[in-house]
């Protein structure tokens, strides 16, 4: 069976997206799968949450990309948690658009990678965590991915950023013939007891229905965690927010039955 590619995207930022893409790809690794977590932003913060220094890494997918000649597997790495193999970034990833600017292969060459990395390696998943903004990375992204998990924090801006992501998709979706690329899960984080919570929720179950799944709620035991470099369920597994983020992680790994 193919493996299964999920990118979590969001044109904005503090949306808990990083934290939702590293916890589920680590949920699904330690039910027995073999996860690579493809870390496209420039802030690293993917690695750096699961323990690895990224910052003076000199192999990561920013220079895989930049010469895709060289072998995909040499810039995969391990990580503490069994299973779960990681494509780093760093800060080097904000030079990239430029780098790519005059390749007439930018937006493809992701696609590609992941496509040798699969040949070489038997992934049962690749799990994306795109950038806050919708550039070339992110439509990198959106061409080697199949489903597309959008974390869309309860706020006044919240429906915004989702119908970008959702316009964007569907733009890829015809311009490039990706006929896979689907919005698989919705996902409401930073959630409070509020007024204009409830309204963005229910707006939002309105529209895609059963993709929206469990909510995020606040939980320090979670930031605890990822400042120590370990996941929830290292750190504190009988939290709240262990149990939200466990929630969550099967919404979307049972969204492969739709």
């Amino acid at each position: 069976m193919a493996a299964r590619r999920i990118a979590f995207v969001n044109e904005k930022g503090g949306t808990c997206k990083t934290t939702l893409a590293v916890h589920t790809a680590a949920y699904l690794a330690g039910e027995g799968a073999r996860v690579l977590l493809a870390d496209l932003d420039t802030q690293g913060h993917a690695g750096k949450s699961l323990g690895v220094d990224v910052r003076t890494l000199d192999r990561t997918v920013a220079e895989l990309l930049a010469d895709p000649g060289e072998a995909p597997a040499a810039f995969v790495r391990p990580t503490p948690v069994p299973g779960l193999d990681l494509l780093p970034a760093n800060k080097r990833m904000g030079s990239l658009p430029e780098t790519l600017a005059a390749a007439p292969d930018r937006h493809r060459r992701l696609r590609h990678v992941v496509d040798r990395l699969l040949a070489e390696a038997s992934y049962d998943y690749v799990v994306f965590d795109a950038p806050p903004s919708l550039g070339l990375v992110t439509r990198s992204i959106l061409l080697a991915t199949e489903e597309i998990v959008v974390p869309v924090a309860l706020t006044y801006f919240a429906l915004d950023g989702c119908a970008e992501v959702v316009d964007t998709a569907e733009a890829i979706r015809t311009e490039h013939g990706h006929e896979r690329l689907r919005v698989s899960a919705i996902v409401p984080t930073l959630v409070r007891n509020t007024r204009l919570a409830r309204e963005v929720r229910a707006k939002l179950e309105a529209y895609f229905g059963e993709k929206v799944t469990p909510a995020l709620g606040y939980n320090v035991k979670i930031d605890e965690a990822q400042s120590h470099g370990k996941t929830i369920w290292e750190y504190a597994p009988w939290s709240r927010g262990a149990r939200m983020l466990e929630a969550i992680a099967c919404a979307i790994r049972d969204r492969g039955s739709d």
